[in-house]
């Protein structure tokens, strides 16, 4: 015997929205730690921006932005 097809929708529609609030709550984490400090080509150049000493695991170049514009990330 199988279910009626409105509990496979509500199922899916339960889902979707666990996913989606999910997804949302890692977005909206993963900017908290950035400070932003100038643009860059390459992650070199944020060393002296963020100031750090090379080598360093807390200076990112990263692209943001509607242009894609590099720019340097520091991590605090």
């Amino acid at each position: 015997m199988t279910p009626p097809k409105s509990h496979f929708v509500a199922l899916l529609l339960i889902i979707s929205l666990i996913v989606n609030v999910q997804s949302t709550r890692i977005m909206d984490d993963s900017d908290d730690d950035c400070k932003y400090r100038g643009p860059c080509h390459k992650r070199e150049d944020c060393f002296q921006r963020c100031g750090l000493k090379a080598p360093s695991h807390g200076a990112l170049c990263v692209t943001s932005g509607v242009n894609l514009e590099r720019v340097c990330c520091c991590l605090y």
